[in-house]
């Protein structure tokens, strides 16, 4: 579901924003709002200009770079409406956009691909560092939709796969019913 009413736009990003608390550049600002495909970037520039311009977003420099945080009047603005976008799209972003910063600040990236096989689709997930690979599965599937849900779920909640997977090789299957 891609939002496209201005005003819900808007309060998805403070809604985002206040959440993070924290500061953040223009870029990673962007790739937080439209990585779930709800805001597409052309509506993300013009409501972040209008957030910038009503002075809910203000702009703070810290070690010679410009980054964004929440006004004071930001939060107040969106407390009162933050309603207007379903809970469920509020979620899954705040999710994602964590997962980002937390990715960023460990170099970590999230790949997985699923492509057509001789009888069904190849299913390849890596988390990769900046020096070594984490963890990488490759697996057969026989049904397109089943991979594709796979690749969804892997996309979603890497790290849990990993902490999953890490418990059943070590032995440490207790992590698996504890979450």
């Amino acid at each position: 579901m891609e939002l496209t009413n201005k005003f819900e736009i808007k309060v998805f990003m403070l809604y985002l924003l206040k959440n993070i608390g924290e500061p953040l550049d223009i870029t990673t600002i962007g790739e937080v709002v439209v990585q779930d495909a709800f805001v597409n970037f052309f509506d993300f520039s013009l409501c972040f200009s209008d957030l910038l311009d009503a002075r809910q977003v203000e702009e703070v420099e810290k070690d010679g770079e410009k980054l964004y945080v929440i006004s004071p009047a930001g939060i107040s603005a969106v407390e009162e409406v933050q309603g207007a976008v379903f809970t469920s799209i509020r979620e899954k972003a705040l999710r994602s956009a964590q997962r980002l910063l937390a990715l960023k600040r460990t170099g970590n990236r999230i790949n997985c691909t699923v492509e057509k096989s001789s009888g069904g689709y190849m299913l390849d997930a890596s988390i990769v560092d900046n020096e070594k690979t984490l963890l990488r599965l490759q697996t057969f599937v026989a049904e397109g939709d089943y991979a594709t849900r796979m690749k969804t779920n892997f996309d979603d909640r890497a790290e849990i796969i990993y902490k999953g997977v890490m418990a059943l090789l070590s032995g440490d299957v207790n992590f698996i019913f504890d979450e």
